[in-house]
């Protein structure tokens, strides 16, 4: 009955920090199961808290598990619903059974603490689901009924002390310290490997083809004669240069090396005001870039859209292109000057498997440029685009890199130019 109530304790309410919010329900979910693994050939309702009890424990452990992924949303709804009545089935069922052994006992329960438990446990499921952002007035009647619910559970012990009741004990193949180490270890185990496998970005990779047709090496030599550098025009596909086989005019810039990266841009003008803009990224071999990395344009100066991705490498003498799938999203972010302003974010996670070298990532989108008449510069854009690696190969809960994340588990590498084009442009 210490399991049984400890259990209950642990599971009815989680404390959010210090990783309480996972520990503890792991704890308790595991002395539920052992406490009503000994009582349950006594009667029929420690038999079914005990089958719930199983539930509970292989539902946290699946919880605990996919939290682990980026996977942890699938059915989180019908999860959290079953782990409720789960426990309020065990709440009401180990009342049927402490009456039941009571009965057999020729004693009577004078208190009924555990219908008690239940009723405050169903008023704080009210309370999370009416106000899931509970003010101050709600988070002291949450903490009012976790009191209540602590204080039930510790009134079935004053209870039991008065009277007693023949158990007959089940049989276990497993010694309560055997299980647990299993259930603990199994369910360690499970976390970090998934953990690790999830902040790896899994992309599909083809070799880089050699031969071109007549009207990419056209695109090429023509982008050649605006000045583009050869390190860009490498790492351009068709599609991109399909794309560019109009342009007018192109501007490059070299941004200084930062450590492991070297970074450089590049904008070709479209025409009506639009370009298309490079950012290359040239990792070193020695860097690490298996986990988790994050290319980001993050400036709000100008309308941008239609983003692309591109990684190439080197493996096992086999130099390799993946596309990367590109995020757009509008948010708004407060700007020091001119207050709330909303903003147009394009981002890429991506990794490079193990043992890849001459890693780069080509990052792309197009802008519409500011136009200044009547002075010496006709158009303009201020860039800057955000590089993010990630300094650990695990975050529990799993979460995307971003800029959110606290520096101290992210690197940030900023590429950050002026492109101005003096000249009048079609």
């Amino acid at each position: 009955m210490d399991r049984i109530l400890l259990g209950l304790c642990l599971t009815c309410f989680t404390l959010h920090f210090l990783c309480l919010q996972y520990i503890l329900p792991a704890v308790g979910a595991v002395h539920l199961y052992l406490g009503f693994r000994t009582l349950r050939d006594s009667n029929q309702f420690f038999k079914f808290s005990w089958y719930c009890s199983v539930c509970k424990a292989i539902l946290l452990f699946i919880d605990f598990v996919l939290t682990a992924t980026p996977y942890s949303h699938i059915l989180s709804g019908p999860r959290t619903v079953l782990q409720t009545v789960m426990t309020m089935a065990i709440l009401l069922t180990l009342r049927q059974a402490l009456r039941l052994s009571a009965a057999a006992a020729n004693h009577t329960m004078d208190r009924d603490p555990l219908l008690w438990a239940a009723v405050w446990y169903a008023v704080l499921i009210t309370l999370a689901l009416f106000w899931p952002k509970p003010g101050w007035v709600t988070f002291f009647l949450m903490a009012f009924a976790f009191y209540r619910i602590v204080k039930s559970l510790y009134a079935i012990t004053a209870e039991l002390e008065d009277w007693g009741c023949s158990v007959r004990a089940a049989p276990v193949r497993l010694s309560g310290g055997q299980l647990q180490l299993a259930y603990y270890t199994s369910l360690l185990a499970l976390v970090l490997l998934c953990g690790l496998f999830s902040n790896h970005v899994w992309l599909k990779a083809e070799p880089i083809e050699q031969i071109v047709s007549s009207e990419a090496e056209v695109t090429r030599q023509h982008l050649r004669d605006l000045g583009m550098p050869e390190t860009f025009l490498l790492q351009l596909p068709e599609e991109e240069l399909q794309q560019l086989s109009s342009a007018s005019a192109c501007q490059y810039l070299e941004n200084e090396d930062a450590a492991s990266l070297r970074l450089s841009g590049t904008m070709v003008y479209l025409g009506g005001g639009t370009a298309r803009f490079y950012v290359l990224a040239e990792y070193d071999d020695g860097a690490s870039l298996f986990w988790q990395n994050l290319a980001e344009f993050a400036n709000s100066s100008t309308v941008r859209r239609d983003g692309a991705c591109y990684l190439s490498y080197e493996k096992g003498g086999t130099v390799y292109r993946t596309i990367v799938p590109v995020q757009e999203s509008a948010e708004t972010v407060d700007n020091y000057f001119s207050g709330p302003l909303e903003n147009t974010f394009i981002r890429a996670w991506y990794s490079f498997p193990a043992g890849a070298k001459k890693r780069t990532c080509l990052f792309v989108c197009t802008q519409e440029l500011w136009e200044f008449p009547g002075s010496n510069t006709d158009y303009y854009y201020d860039s800057i685009v955000n590089f993010y690696q990630s300094r650990f190969p695990f975050s529990y809960p799993y979460r995307p890199l971003s800029r959110q994340e606290p520096s101290g588990r992210r690197k940030l590498t900023q590429f950050c130019q002026i492109f101005e084009f003096s000249q009048p442009l079609p």
